[in-house]
């Protein structure tokens, strides 16, 4: 006789070795159609952030980062993956905002420093006037992770910067252009990836709270292989217990994201199977609030 979470955490498994969760059917169709001739390209901008968003991006599985970037995505610029640099690099991202290489998607990953925009430049010139001027000509933009949607932990309470995500940059300044915010701290390569693929052949994905419904449509509380055990009250005390760790302040309640039935690390573990809480990275409200820790084992004794 098994129990309701090894069934989960085995179909689960089962599900990543056969590939039934990693590619929603559209996505999966539109890659045998897509055309890298007519892919738009993808300028890839990096502000207040700790590229952690891009490392997560690497470790794609089906199709592999290699394809994403170069038959899938067509990657024009990044900083930290671009062979260019310098100068050329420079010229390659001012001919793109200029609107004179074609069209292009808008990636950005970080937070915007509002309020001290000399403490992120890109050659000679602040992260937000580049933001500014590609919102003449893009086709659209894709604000990757926590610190790009909402400022994440770049804009924790206290900070100097006025640190703000993609969409409330623009707003300030009256600018009404397609921002997608993929949350996550750092984001899962399945929601990034899809969402650029849905993007460029099939149109802009179902959207609640300005983010794609394939992925962030459901909470984790409720897609969690423990939800049994909170439904019979059986809650871990400390760490490492098994159980439902809502009493060790698991945000799945209040997180919208697929994470138990996506899973991270292709398909071999997420963090409430590795028995730690949820902490909300995929929230609009993920680190802005000194008062609310990440851990909060005090909730246990209420």
């Amino acid at each position: 006789m098994m129990d309701r979470r090894t069934f989960l955490k085995l179909a689960a498994a089962l599900c990543a070795s056969f590939g039934v969760n990693g590619m929603p059917g559209p996505v999966a169709a539109a890659l045998k159609k897509i055309d890298p001739a007519a892919v738009p390209k993808l300028i890839y901008l990096q502000g207040l952030s700790c590229t952690g968003c891009s490392i997560s991006l690497l470790q794609a599985d089906s199709p592999s980062p290699l394809s994403m970037i170069t038959d899938y995505s067509q990657l024009a610029f990044h900083a930290d993956l671009s062979a260019v640099s310098g100068k050329k690099a420079l010229g390659l991202i001012d001919r793109y905002i200029a609107g004179e290489a074609g069209e292009y998607f808008l990636a950005v990953e970080g937070a915007i420093p509002e309020l001290m925009p000399e403490a992120c430049i890109i050659g000679h010139k602040p992260f937000g006037q580049y933001l500014e001027e590609a919102a003449k000509t893009m086709t659209g933009a894709v604000a990757i992770g926590a610190c790009a949607c909402d400022g994440g932990i770049p804009a924790a309470e206290g900070n100097l910067t006025g640190a703000v995500g993609l969409r409330e940059f623009y707003g300030k300044r009256g600018i009404n252009k397609l921002v997608v915010n993929i949350r996550g701290c750092s984001v899962h390569p399945d929601w990034v990836w899809h969402t650029i693929i849905h993007l460029v052949k099939i149109g802009v994905p179902e959207l609640i709270n300005d983010a794609p419904a394939l992925f962030f449509k459901r909470k984790v509380h409720e897609l969690c292989p423990r939800y049994h055990d909170f439904q019979q009250e059986i809650f871990a005390e400390k760490l490492g217990d098994q159980g439902c760790l809502f009493k060790l302040g698991c945000l799945g309640p209040d997180t919208f994201a697929d994470c138990p039935t996506r899973w991270w690390n292709s398909g071999q573990t997420w963090c409430v199977d590795s028995n730690a809480p949820c902490i909300g990275c995929a929230s609009p409200g993920f680190a802005r609030k000194k008062n609310f820790p990440f851990y909060r084992l005090a909730e246990r004794d209420k």
